[in-house]
């Protein structure tokens, strides 16, 4: 039987990325397939997503921890995604950013593919920003381009700059935020990145947006509780299979830590409604005050994946990385990635943790300019 180019499309095109990337070497004309920008977008919104757990380590590498979320739950490190030593990276659409740890190059990067896409030195005065990636509608092409936007934030004072991708070019963001940017914890969703946002005035948290579309923030957005900051203990934020916010909540004096997701997002009004889905009580994890703790929850298997640097009672000094699976009766399974002694808890990377959805998502390779008779 042979299928119709359109049928065949509609097919694979439902087929989760690790198992179609299987079904690559079948035949010529399926393995065109993964070079085609438009199928690999029409793919990435129809087929399911499938959630890998990827983790900067204290060494500045990434790693693919293989976690077994089924009855026995089971932690272990698969290997490295690439040996490169990376101090930040973020994650949208199955690409992967990331800044080297010497603060001079970006690279975007598919590790599904095995393809780095693009790369850029970065200058001298910029080594101390912040990097982010998010999608837009070329309103030309129609097809779903990427944006890089990077920042600098000291109190209310904010530095912002953007680039597509296929550029090369930098320009400089004229916008303001009426709201700091706190923590670490950002989370590219459906065109706009999200962070937690604080307001100096009101001395309260919740969260704003950026729009790649527009350029331009979005009205801030209310976090389930409105409590000032000096009421939360523990604080994070988390992507939900590219479809959802996720925030994990703790409240001082309590041990109990609260996971909500966000079950509509409203474009126009850009009001969040939570719903809170799971609670647990688990009095060692989160010690790290505020935003030192990043997860994934599984909404399957209603259970959370985190990490964090948990410091030592009697040693301010003495710390350990740790990953931990987290059951909604508490049980926990637990894996140590290494102690840290001495100063070197402020030479080496924090532990970062979070979900990378495999994807045959392409970008285009930056346009240059020909000269006359080229």
């Amino acid at each position: 039987l042979k299928l119709s180019q359109d049928l065949l499309e509609e097919i694979l095109c439902r087929v989760p990325a690790i198992s179609l990337k299987q079904l690559r070497s079948t035949c010529k004309r399926w393995n065109s397939l993964f070079n085609d920008k438009r199928f690999a977008r029409k793919h990435f919104d129809k087929a399911a997503k499938q959630s890998l757990v990827v983790m900067l380590t204290k060494n500045y590498r990434i790693c693919l921890l293989d976690v077994n979320l089924n009855e026995t739950p089971s932690i272990e490190v698969r290997g490295e995604l690439r040996r490169v030593s990376i101090s930040q990276v973020f994650h949208c659409d199955g690409l992967l950013i990331y800044i080297n740890k010497g603060d001079t190059m970006m690279v975007v990067w598919n590790p599904f593919m095995g393809k780095i896409r693009w790369s850029q030195h970065i200058d001298r005065d910029k080594t101390h920003y912040d990097y982010v990636l998010g999608s837009y509608q070329d309103d030309k092409s129609g097809n779903t381009s990427y944006k890089v936007l990077r920042y600098m934030s000291w109190g209310s004072k904010q530095k912002l700059e953007i680039c597509e991708l296929y550029s090369s070019s930098w320009r400089i963001l004229d916008v303001t935020t009426d709201c700091t940017f706190y923590g670490e914890s950002r989370v590219s969703l459906k065109g706009k990145t999200y962070w937690f946002a604080f307001d100096e005035e009101k001395r309260q948290l919740d969260m704003v947006s950026f729009d790649y579309t527009t350029e331009r923030f979005r009205s801030r957005m209310s976090l389930p509780y409105q409590f000032p900051i000096v009421s939360y203990q523990t604080l994070a934020l988390s992507g939900v299979r590219e479809e959802k916010l996720s925030v994990l909540l703790q409240l001082r004096d309590t041990s109990r830590k609260e996971i909500w997701v966000t079950n509509k997002i409203d474009e126009t009004t850009q009001v969040l409604s939570w719903n809170k889905v799971l609670t647990l009580d688990y009095p060692d994890l989160g010690r790290c005050f505020l935003t030192g703790l990043s997860f994934l929850f599984d909404e399957e298997n209603r259970k959370i994946v985190c990490c964090e640097r948990r410091m030592s009672e009697d040693d301010y000094y003495e710390a350990a990385d740790w990953v931990y699976i987290v059951e909604e009766d508490n049980k926990v399974t637990q894996l140590c990635f290494g102690k840290c002694n001495g100063f070197d808890t402020l030479e080496s990377s924090d532990p970062y943790l979070f979900g990378y959805v495999p994807s045959l998502v392409q970008i285009e390779h930056p346009r240059h300019k020909t000269k006359r008779g080229d």
